[in-house]
């Protein structure tokens, strides 16, 4: 997960609004016209005009550089870019348009530590209130890819406070405190994005990083975030009840030990896609955890024969089966299960279990002959009574009420 967090790109359109002096030449004004009209070319050679004749005005190298950018010529428009932020540098008050252009172009050229040390130099607290959004997302992106994400929390929890509606903020959040391993931070951070947006992607980084926080929690956090991300993931199904989604409802379920609940979205899996092996994998464990044995073993054998391909999943298979039939006290099978599928020990305790096994059957032989031979007395002297010999019927049950005592201090 962390590394495709890491690779998620920031989408950012910024705003043309030149704010710094505006060159009084013509050709500057054909040039924004061709722009406009998306006539690149035409638009690029008008401002290099310009510039040859005034060099020294950074909006006309902005300019420049948004039409070089435009046609694909990203090192050029860097170029003109960083022209326009070194000219604008001795000016009163500084546009910080320019070097937010400079850091986006940056980005995306991945030229992350240039885009922070550019970013860097700004005062984010002094932009303007409608650059602070575009800059917050740009700045988090630079920082995440250098290892500065602590860095990026704190400039984005400072915008969230005034734009708390802005997806893309909390979605950088939690990719900020995915990098730092924040896994209860980044689920609440990406849940915020998905019920903002109903993005899918971040819904289901938002459901990662609640397995996250599951597996790294204390039992009850356990049960608190593979729920939370079973819920996110039937939200994710319900919109688009795709295959994927609703195996991962069904994988968070399991997590939270709800495996009724699991079961029937891993059997709308299914049906979706029948030879699929990790599916029926899947309802067989629930199965055995329902103690539902036969079911288990049959969604397993099914399994194995889908998965013959993927040593990995036969070997989870294998083991699995050793569980249900070790449960069944088919102790032989169960030895069989944990051989073919290289669990070696496993196989072995089986052989202890297996002899227990001989001597418990045994011993129940011996008591059933034991608890017969009591039972032979007591009609015997039922007869004996029958024909009034009634000293040979006290006798006789004498030594069946001694057996008795025997049968129960030995058998129980």
């Amino acid at each position: 997960m962390k590394s495709t967090a890491r690779r998620m790109s920031i989408g950012i359109a910024l705003i043309i609004a030149i704010g710094a002096v505006t060159p009084v030449f013509a050709d500057y004004a054909a040039g924004m016209t061709a722009y406009k009209a998306k006539d690149y070319a035409t638009a690029a050679a008008e401002f290099e005009a310009v510039i040859e004749a005034q060099p020294d005005q950074p909006a006309t190298h902005y300019m420049l550089g948004l039409c070089r950018r435009s046609q694909g010529n990203v090192s050029g428009a860097l170029g003109a870019f960083q022209k326009a932020v070194e000219l604008d540098a001795a000016a009163e008050t500084p546009n910080p348009m320019y070097a937010i252009t400079l850091g986006q172009t940056l980005n995306q050229t991945k030229q992350y530590n240039e885009a922070y040390q550019t970013l860097n130099t700004l005062s984010f607290s002094s932009l303007p209130g409608n650059y602070k959004t575009t800059y917050a997302l740009l700045f988090a992106n630079a920082a995440n890819e250098t290892n500065r994400s602590g860095e990026a929390v704190n400039v984005l929890n400072a915008q969230i406070r005034s734009d708390s509606s802005n997806a893309s903020l909390y979605q950088a959040l939690g990719v900020a405190q995915d990098k730092l391993g924040d896994d209860k931070a980044a689920f609440a951070a990406f849940k915020r994005a998905f019920d903002l947006n109903k993005d899918e992607k971040v819904g289901r980084y938002a459901v990662h990083s609640a397995t996250e926080a599951a597996k790294r929690g204390s039992r009850s956090e356990k049960t608190r975030y593979y729920t939370e991300a079973a819920t996110t993931a039937e939200a994710l199904a319900g919109a688009k009840p795709t295959f994927d989604n609703n195996l991962l409802v069904g994988e968070s379920w399991m997590g939270a030990k709800q495996y009724s609940k699991a079961l029937t979205w891993f059997n709308k899996a299914s049906g979706q896609s029948s030879q699929n092996a990790l599916v029926r994998f899947y309802i067989g464990q629930c199965y055995s955890k329902l103690k539902q044995y036969d079911n288990s073993l049959g969604a397993l054998q099914q399994a194995l024969s889908l998965g013959s391909n993927n040593s990995d999943l036969r070997k989870k298979i294998y083991n699995q089966m050793g569980y249900v039939y070790e449960a069944k006290k088919d102790f032989g099978k169960a030895k069989q299960a944990y051989l073919d599928g290289g669990f070696s020990s496993k196989a072995s305790a089986m052989n202890k279990k297996i002899a227990a096994q001989g001597e418990n059957e045994k011993f129940a032989a011996e008591c059933r002959e034991f608890k017969l031979k009591i039972d032979a007395l007591s009609m015997q002297a039922e007869e004996f009574e029958k024909l009034g010999d009634m000293e040979s019927a006290r006798q006789i049950q004498e030594q069946a009420v001694v057996l008795h005592r025997e049968y129960t201090k030995t058998c129980g």
